[in-house]
């Protein structure tokens, strides 16, 4: 200003004025049992914990407040879970040979629930919470497949207003675009109020959005398997989800191609098979329209259809080895040789619909913009003099 430069200062947000410790109180049952000599053996545990006084941003406050609101000892939180562990161990002659084998399996869950937060009309804001949501949970419309016809989704338009989710469509879209066609996806009028919205914007009053998935992983588990017969052993480790959801970000151009962004350089080798054509009246992607995955547009909004459930199953580490009979390894000086084979990551059995993208790397990166796990082979030497 005037030629000189110009300095000012900036005021942070205000912290709260009163902060604690949160309380944790734990509760559990647990149990373990041998049956068999122990060759199968039970752990299982039954929890209940409680989080007071939990730092959380604090409760909505108005625009006139003019920062951002401070994190305070706001919420109560209550966690509900169990963990089971199962194993089997045993041992018998196979061929003169001792055959021996064991087998394990793991399973946990939990849920977590507010059970205490200042918000009376249950609003929804960003980091903000409500009484008896559980976290996690993903609100979004429901789709009710594609319009098969221009008439049919003209029909739809002019008795029910989709401006509000699909404004690519009604606003930005020109010409021949313009209006919703055949392959659109046509969003339910849950709340029959003649409009697709979000109605008050609290979760007694969303207007057509309800809980369609939630973001927690659920039902974790793990196997481990191993056998051991005349210097052969074998080991395999698998781990997985259960149940876990994500809706794809509208960068994530592994999943949804030219929806995201037309200038894309990558394009799934599949893409057009799954988008919608008269010829291709059933696929799963709706009428190609650039950018519909990006913000306010049809496909930015969170919806049943496209909402993916990222459970998945992987053989972690298999291991494959033999020694050498011992009689053999002791003329060279050498009490034991094995020789072993090694692969991480092996195989990935995933509900998650598309061949490109890593059902964990979704957890990081919503737009899947992380390396996957890579799949790593071993092979090696195991020598003891």
């Amino acid at each position: 200003m005037n030629g000189e430069p110009v300095t000012y200062a900036a005021v942070s947000a205000p912290p709260s004025g009163k902060l604690t410790w949160e309380t944790v109180i734990h509760h559990n049952l647990g149990l373990d049992l041998g049956f068999f000599d122990n060759r199968l053996n039970l752990s299982a545990d039954l929890f209940i914990r409680d989080t007071k006084d939990m730092l959380v941003p604090g409760k909505m406050l108005p625009g006139v407040y003019g920062a951002t609101p401070p994190k305070e000892n706001a919420a109560n939180l209550r966690t509900k879970g169990f963990e089971l562990a199962v194993s089997w161990y045993d041992q018998f002659n196979l061929g003169n040979k001792p055959f021996s084998y064991n087998l394990s399996f793991g399973l946990s869950d939990s849920k977590s629930v507010i059970t205490k937060f200042d918000n009376p009309m249950k609003e929804f804001a960003k980091s903000s919470y409500y009484e008896g949501m559980t976290i996690g949970e993903i609100w979004g419309y429901k789709i009710d497949g594609l319009f098969q016809t221009d008439e049919e989704a003209a029909a739809y338009s002019k008795a029910v207003d989709n401006s509000y989710v699909c404004k690519n469509i009604f606003v930005t879209a020109v010409g021949d675009y313009k209006g919703l066609q055949a392959g659109d996806p046509r969003f339910v009028d849950i709340d029959g109020s003649g409009r697709i919205d979000d109605g008050e914007k609290t979760a007694d009053n969303r207007g057509d959005m309800v809980i369609i998935g939630n973001k927690e992983p659920r039902y974790l588990y793990n196997a481990n398997i191993g056998l051991s017969w005349n210097g052969i052993d074998i080991s395999a480790f698998f781990q997985g989800v259960g149940r876990q959801h994500r809706y794809p970000d509208g960068n994530n151009m592994m999943f949804w191609g030219g929806f995201a962004r037309p200038y894309s350089s990558f394009v799934p080798a599949n893409f057009l098979d799954n988008v919608w054509s008269e010829e291709n009246p059933n696929a799963y992607l709706p009428k190609i329209r650039g950018y519909a995955a990006q913000g306010d547009r049809s496909l930015g909004h969170k919806n049943d259809r496209y909402l993916q459930n990222i459970a998945y199953c992987r053989l972690k580490n298999l291991t494959v080895g033999y020694t050498l009979p011992s009689e053999w390894t002791s003329k060279i000086k050498i009490d034991r040789l094995r020789v072993y084979f090694s692969g991480d990551n092996l195989f990935t059995w995933t509900k998650l619909k598309s061949d490109y993208i890593d059902p964990e790397q979704i957890t990081v990166n919503s737009d899947a913009r992380t390396y996957p796990f890579s799949k790593v082979f071993s092979f090696g030497l195991d020598i003891t003099f």
